[in-house]
């Protein structure tokens, strides 16, 4: 799922239809969830602070946050958090050699508030999980978490992950990064790899590529692509747009039913 708070119509107001699309995804993505049966819910947040080498997790009874930030102190997410799951993910990384360290904040960053949002608004009713990625780790390493996620979390009861991320952020003029002409580019092969179901190609990406477009997608999405385990039951393709100098993508990358 993307993270852009324009996504949400009150905040996108008078702009919701220059990504209406990305919009619709979402409430499809959010229903998905909601209609697997999922009472765990872990988010990747490339926002979450990030330790050098370890994997973040937030500690806390309730995760909650508003969209203060953008101007819409209303708009709010809370959750419960089974604190079950960091405990099983943080002993099973031990026994890999991947660390998960607690980290601090005040509110739930944007990465994990925006999917969050359309998921209350569908109905998610489980409790949440949100993780944050380390600085320094190569796409093994993130397939291996992913793997490590699975086999702690699965153990627990049935659950969903949600790899959040935006594609570039220079698409255009006045982007969040400005504009790099080469940044459509990324895009395109991210987006080819999503479509044709082949994730395992993400690590075979240009650094300097991803480096231009000043991308936070790719990580996630390793992430996810080791929770499945090559598993890919029922992976849709939902929505591409970059309206405003920042690709959104959704899809689904694997669905199942209760």
């Amino acid at each position: 799922m993307c993270h852009a708070p324009i996504v949400i119509p009150p905040i996108g107001r008078s702009r919701a239809t220059g990504c209406a699309a990305s919009t619709l995804a979402m409430r499809e993505a959010a229903r998905s969830v909601v209609a697997s049966g999922a009472q765990l819910l872990v988010l990747i947040s490339p926002h979450t602070p990030r330790h050098h080498h370890a994997y973040g997790g937030i500690f806390a009874p309730t995760l909650q946050g508003c969209f203060s930030a953008f101007g819409y102190p209303d708009l709010k997410c809370s959750f419960p958090q089974d604190p079950e799951v960091l405990d099983a993910l943080t002993h099973c990384g031990k026994h890999r050699g991947i660390k998960v360290s607690a980290v601090e904040m005040d509110g739930l960053d944007h990465g994990a508030l925006v999917p969050l949002w359309f998921l209350q608004e569908a109905g998610y009713k489980g409790s949440v999980t949100i993780l944050g990625l380390p600085w320094e780790a190569d796409a093994e390493t993130h397939i291996q978490f992913g793997s490590i996620l699975s086999e702690a979390v699965g153990e627990i009861g049935p659950w969903a992950l949600v790899a959040s991320g935006d594609m570039s952020h220079a698409l255009k003029p006045g982007g969040p990064a400005g504009f790099d002409p080469h940044a459509w580019k990324f895009d395109e092969a991210v987006v080819a790899c999503v479509q044709e179901n082949r994730l395992g190609d993400l690590s075979t990406l240009d650094p300097i590529l991803r480096e231009r477009a000043a991308e936070d997608v790719v990580d996630s999405l390793e992430v996810a692509l080791g929770a499945m385990d090559g598993d890919t039951a029922g992976h849709r393709f939902l929505s591409y747009e970059g309206p405003f100098g920042v690709g959104y993508l959704v899809a689904i990358l694997r669905e199942s039913r209760p």
